[in-house]
């Protein structure tokens, strides 16, 4: 965001927003925002019997306009592993330079005094930069519009001054003009996935078919296997960029862009472009022109849901580190260059001997320690425990949450990177305290894609949509739903000893010895057990559940760390829970400048009063804990460059 000129963020109710008159827009802009309007309307007027999704992929690829792009229809592309589609890119403008370069070679080729000096593919080339150029300004010239634009121009230039063109030098000039520009857009996802793609293409080319004929005089099947050579080292290019922001790859890629990068690309683009020019000369023309478009469209949708639709199309995993990335890209080298270089082998080697010992290191840190880890992951306002036994199995109590997932999905954004980033892929059990949004809502996104076995629950069914879709995200991937209560004997797991503490047993239905009229009450209260280690998970429980527990419990509710209740509430943290638990730490959850004021000033000062040390996402960020059974570590992170140990 920083990158983007924005340093705060803020919520404001509803009720408060004023909305300013608009400021004056220039007359440049003004007609800009008047052609896609018009282009717009004459979209949706062609294809009135054409599916919505088509209508915005058209938009998409004609404007820029990608405001009817929704998420489900975004992973879809994604998952296929033709996401790139979907933005102006370098794909797009290369189409539009490529189409518009042999069009007008073939018109300047009608005068022979053209061509007898040679200029022919000058000419060509400058005229090319007019419909490249426009084709950038309708679209909106986005960030990544314009590095396309400039990575063009650049090859472009080369054929102008007719000099001899690398691409790779082409590349290297691109490059510096666009960070020369705007020098943080060396680290925009757009700008690594363009870059990646064209020199793994460049690159890969010159050393596996450095001879190869010129593509006018190859035969069809070897432009097809030319194509699928391209698409191969694209995708290889650009595999370790997208698995470090994205965390998926798709298995169907190479096919998936054999068929669809012709269709939407090569026939949907140049329909949809020049219907657009078509628009002011002849309308009816320009109509039937977008709707075989949206046919061609609604041909490369099917043809998405087909490769989507087939068994693992693509799969999640976790985040590569650097020295992984570097690992990968010198092994790619190493490979293009063992029969030409001689340190190739060498390189090859060695890269293959650290990524062995980068395995086994992950290896023993993800499954082979002997150490309990504790992190309160910093959700805002909300929970979420991560539980690491020794041995390697993983526990997630909660996944914190909005109130609507449309609008930020927790385990999306932050939950699930922050698994993906310390090597985890699979999540054993997942415990939902009780249903509140803020505790529930990320857990769906970790049950769809974290391949866990079980999720316990207090049995309480609440019927909101959040609740709703966890229980389907549980159905659709097998994940065995159980109602825990407490029990007296616990199970122990990697050495360490689980005990559900509350809610108290009882029939299912009948009323419990605490208040139901506050769900909160009936919240899972779990105790891990780790040598003389020990964490107390209350979830959001108030005082009279806090009586009830420290009633049923005892001298057993005593641990070394305990998760303040309900985020620090007034109504939570009562003297009577404080002095059974007699915690040496107390972390409290909740978000920086939540608008119900916790933790509440009176509930730090028991804390406080009480001997233990306290710790505030709100304030530290992040928790981390660390035991061996007998010693207990605690580190903060509030930053990827702040980290604090107490």
């Amino acid at each position: 965001m920083a990158f983007q000129g924005i340093h705060a963020s803020a919520w404001v109710r509803a009720d408060r927003i004023k909305r300013e008159e608009r400021r004056t827009v220039s007359p440049v802009q003004r007609r800009l925002d008047a052609i896609r309007d018009r282009l717009g309307r004459l979209i949706d007027t062609a294809g009135e019997r054409s599916a919505a999704a088509a209508r915005a992929v058209l938009k998409a690829l004609v404007y820029g306009d990608r405001s009817g792009i929704d998420n489900d229809l975004r992973e879809r592309f994604n998952r296929a592993g033709v996401g790139h589609l979907l933005a102006i890119s370098g794909l797009h403008v290369g189409i539009v330079a490529s189409v518009a370069f042999a069009g007008f070679r073939w018109l300047f080729a009608l005068f022979p005094a053209l061509l007898w000096r040679g200029w022919g593919r000058r000419w060509a080339a400058a005229a090319t930069l007019l419909p490249v150029l426009a084709y950038g300004v309708l679209a909106g010239m986005s960030a990544s519009t314009q590095r396309a634009e400039i990575m063009v121009g650049a090859f472009l230039g080369t054929l102008i001054i007719g000099r001899g063109h690398d691409i790779l030098n082409t590349l290297a000039v691109a490059a510096l003009i666009i960070l020369l520009i705007f020098p943080p857009a060396l680290f925009s996802i757009s700008f690594q996935l363009s870059f990646a793609a064209v020199v793994a293409i460049a690159y890969g080319l010159r050393k596996i078919a450095p001879m190869a004929e010129p593509a006018g005089r190859r035969r069809p099947l070897k432009r097809v296997a030319a194509f699928i050579l391209v698409s191969a080292l694209a995708i290889a290019g650009t595999t370790p960029v997208v698995l470090a922001h994205f965390n998926q790859t798709s298995l169907v890629g190479i096919a998936a862009n054999l068929v669809l990068i012709p269709l939407a690309g090569f026939l949907a683009v140049p329909l949809g472009l020049f219907s657009a020019l078509l628009a002011w000369v002849f309308e009816p023309a320009a109509q039937v022109g977008f709707r075989l478009a949206l046919e061609t469209i609604e041909i490369s949708l099917a043809g998405v849901d087909v490769f989507v639709g087939l068994p693992f199309a693509a799969f999640k995993t976790v985040t590569p580190s650097f020295l992984e990335i570097t690992l990968y890209y010198l092994t790619g080298w190493a490979v293009l260059n063992l029969r030409n270089l001689r340190p190739a082998p060498w390189v090859l080697a060695a890269s293959l001997l650290m990524a062995t010992a980068d395995g086994l290191y992950w290896a023993t840190v993800r499954f082979w320690h002997s150490d309990l880890r504790v992190t309160a992951i910093d959700v805002g306002q909300g929970g979420a425990t991560l539980l690491e036994l020794p041995g390697g199995q993983v526990f997630l109590v909660d996944g914190g949450g909005f109130s609507d997932n449309r609008l930020f999905d927790m385990g999306q954004r932050v939950v699930a990177p922050f698994l993906w980033r310390k090597k985890i892929a699979t999540v054993d059990i997942l415990v939902l305290s009780h249903p509140d949004a803020d505790h529930l809502n990320g857990l769906i996104y970790v049950a769809r894609h974290f391949n866990a076995r079980e999720l316990w629950t207090n049995g309480d069914a609440h019927a909101t949509f959040g609740y709703q879709a966890l229980m389907a995200a549980c159905r659709e991937n097998g994940i065995q739903v159980r109602q825990m209560t407490a029990d007296a004997c616990g199970t122990v797991v990697g050495g360490v000893h689980l005990a559900v503490l509350h809610p108290p047993a009882g029939v299912p239905g009948e009323p419990r010895a605490i208040d139901r009229a506050d769900r909160n009450d009936d919240s899972l209260v779990l105790k891990a057990t780790f040598g003389t280690v020990s964490f107390l998970l209350t979830g959001d429980i108030t005082m009279p559940a806090e009586q009830v527990l420290v009633t049923q419990v005892g001298e057993h509710l005593a641990s070394t760390v305990l998760f303040a209740p309900h985020h620090g509430s007034r109504t939570s943290s009562s003297p009577v829970l404080i002095d059974a638990v007699r915690p040496d730490w107390v972390l409290v959850s909740a978000g920086a400048g939540n608008r119900f004021g916790f933790p509440h000033p009176e509930v730090i000062d028991r804390y406080r009063r009480s001997g233990c040390r306290i710790v505030c996402t709100c304030t530290h960020g992040a928790a981390l804990m660390r035991t061996d059974g007998r010693t207990l570590e605690v580190d903060t992170v509030v930053t990827a460059g702040d980290q604090r140990r107490f």
